[in-house]
């Protein structure tokens, strides 16, 4: 596997081909994209790093790196550029258009609800994944690669169902510096990347807790029910260092975690007393973040609140 730093803008053209940027017969081509890397505003990836999937989730679960994965149509709905004609019949470009795009996916509602949880303006940076897993950014002034600085980022409306078509969900996006592509722009070719697919990059996953009961005082147990947001499953596999419970915002360590039933999870604590405000999410403990990795996918929760009672 191959440095960030070092594999910019290197294509392969079969057995044998020297690398390089232009050679002849070694064209740099993006297919159909079919993910979207969204980024903090400003954020680099760190040119030192292998382009893994170790990294790319590292990133993730460290609140850098969004993947909407799936994408079945891609619309190019950039504007044009507007040329001024003057008296002599000289052309002069008056505007420069900027690239817009729109995406649809079929992949729920929950997975509208969290589109429409990206609406932005300037908030994000976009990079680009193909259907080979080829990947398009830009350069930052450091030389480090980057997503394409972004305007308007926005959730299109519910396509609703009917009896000839089936519900689509979709986000729409307009590029804010049209030269971060046209000159400056990043090409990563799979070739490079080893055994790394990154079109195939899941996103995090949500799951959705709930107390179990209304924790009483003096009682030594916290029950959670683990739902997945997706498809209201039970959430299984989560264990003792997956949670952060506190009580009155301080941290309080249970000497064990059950899960029984499925998606049901115990924690045992010390006693607990009337008034005391507990809350509980999914944490991941060792590394002090809020995503949690059950076998190779990722999760997150919101935080929720109960109260103890007499």
């Amino acid at each position: 596997m191959a440095i960030l730093s070092n594999i910019y803008n290197l294509v392969v053209c079969g057995l044998g081909a020297v690398l390089g940027t232009g050679s002849a017969g070694c064209k740099q081509f993006l297919l159909k994209s079919t993910s979207l890397w969204f980024v903090p505003d400003g954020f680099e990836f760190d040119g030192a790093e292998t382009l893994d999937e170790t990294y790319a989730k590292l990133l993730q679960a460290q609140g850098n790196l969004i993947v909407l994965k799936g994408a079945k149509t891609f619309t190019d709905n950039s504007s044009e550029d507007i040329i001024e004609t003057l008296e002599d019949g000289t052309k002069q470009v008056a505007t420069l258009g900027l690239y817009e795009f729109a995406l649809t996916f079929i992949n729920g509602l929950a997975f509208h609800a969290a589109l429409t949880s990206l609406n932005s303006f300037g908030s994000y940076n976009v990079l680009f994944v193909d259907r080979d897993g080829n990947i398009l950014g830009t350069k930052a002034d450091s030389g480090n690669l980057k997503g394409f600085s972004l305007n308007m980022l926005q959730a299109m409306k519910l396509s609703f169902p009917t009896d000839a078509v089936g519900q689509k969900e979709g986000i729409g996006f307009q590029l804010a510096v049209r030269r971060e592509l046209d000159t400056d722009y990043v090409y990563i070719s799979n070739d490079q990347l080893g055994t790394f697919s990154p079109q195939n990059l899941d996103g995090i996953n949500e799951v959705v807790l709930t107390y179990d009961s209304v924790p009483v005082n003096a009682a030594t147990t916290i029950v959670v029910n683990a739902k997945l947001k997706q498809n209201q499953q039970a959430f299984t596999g989560a264990v003792l260092n997956d949670f952060l419970i506190q009580a009155d915002g301080v941290t309080v360590t249970p000497s064990g975690v059950v899960e029984t039933p499925d998606g049901t999870y115990t924690a045992t604590v010390a006693a607990v007393s009337t008034g005391e405000v507990y809350t509980t999410q999914l944490y991941d403990t060792a590394n002090s973040r809020g995503v949690i990795t059950v076998d190779t996918d990722l999760y997150k929760s919101k935080v929720i609140t109960t109260t103890v009672v007499v």
